[in-house]
C-alpha cells in the first residue's frame, strides 16, 4: 500500500513515498517467487479507508504491506508491517530509525525490509535476486534525491508538473551522467506528455525512445529500465 507521510512538512512526502514505499516495492518485485501488485494499481487506495480484506479482494492478493514514516533533517523513522489480509493478522513488523550520512544508510533499510518480508512468506530468494536487491543505483545521495523528486512530480500528471519532473531528472543526469534511472525518468516524462496530449507523438515518441535506449545501455539489469 502507499506509505503514509507522518512528517509535519508535506514536502517530505516524496521521500516517504518514493525512497521507502516505491523502492521497497521494486525490491519485492525482483523476487520471482512473489506476485507483487504495481504501484499504479495500489495508488488508488492512498486516501481511502476501505477494510484491508476488501482491498485485498479487489487486488486479488493474500498479503498487504503497510508503512508510515517521518523525515526530520537528515534522519528518518520508518514503520513497516506485513498483514495477512483475509484475517487481518499481523505477521511481521519492524521500526527503523536512521541518520542518513550516505546512500547506503537508505538502501540498507530497504534491503532488510525486502529480505524480512520474503523470509516471512517463505519465498525462495536466489543469489541473483539478492544481488539485484542489494544493488545501489548511484552512490550520490543528492543525485538520488533529485530522481525521487522527479518521480514524485511526474505522478501528478499535469503539464506543469511534467516540466518540474523533467528538471529534476536532468539535474540527476548532469550530476551523474551514467545514472541509468535518470534517463528512465526523462523517458517517462515524454511518455506522460504524449499520453496526456501535451506533446505530439512524432516529438515525444522519438525523445522517449532515445532516453530508454541510453538507459538500457547504461544498466541492462535494472527492472525499472526494462
Amino acid at each position: 500500500m502507499p506509505f503514509r507521510n507522518d512528517s509535519k512538512d508535506e514536502e517530505n512526502t516524496y521521500f516517504i513515498n518514493g525512497l521507502m514505499g516505491e523502492m521497497i516495492l521494486n525490491n519485492l518485485q525482483k523476487i520471482k517467487d512473489l506476485r507483487v501488485i504495481s504501484r499504479t494499481s495500489v495508488e488508488q487506495y492512498r486516501n481511502q479507508v476501505k477494510p484491508i480484506p476488501e482491498i485485498a479482494r479487489e487486488l486479488r492478493v493474500n498479503y498487504i504491506v503497510e508503512g508510515n514514516g517521518q523525515k526530520y533533517g537528515n534522519a528518518f523513522r520508518l514503520r513497516t508491517q506485513l498483514i495477512m489480509a483475509a484475517r487481518e493478522t499481523h505477521l511481521w513488523g519492524e521500526s527503523y530509525q536512521k541518520k542518513v550520512t550516505d546512500i547506503e544508510d537508505i538502501f540498507g533499510v530497504q534491503t532488510q525490509i525486502a529480505e524480512a518480508i520474503a523470509g516471512e512468506l517463505k519465498a525462495k530468494l536466489t543469489a541473483e535476486e539478492k544481488k539485484l536487491i542489494k544493488k545501489i543505483p548511484t552512490d550520490k545521495l543528492e543525485t538520488y534525491d533529485y530522481y525521487l523528486k522527479g518521480q514524485f512530480n511526474w505522478r501528478k500528471l499535469t503539464e506543469k508538473d511534467f516540466d518540474i519532473s523533467l528538471k529534476y531528472f536532468e539535474l540527476a543526469r548532469e550530476e551523474v551522467p551514467n545514472f541509468g534511472l535518470a534517463y528512465t525518468g526523462i523517458c517517462q516524462v515524454w511518455l506522460g506528455r504524449l499520453q496526456m496530449g501535451f506533446t505530439s507523438p512524432d516529438v515525444a515518441g522519438l525523445l522517449a525512445y532515445e532516453e530508454a535506449m541510453k538507459a538500457l545501455e547504461l544498466d541492462n539489469t535494472s527492472a525499472e529500465v526494462h
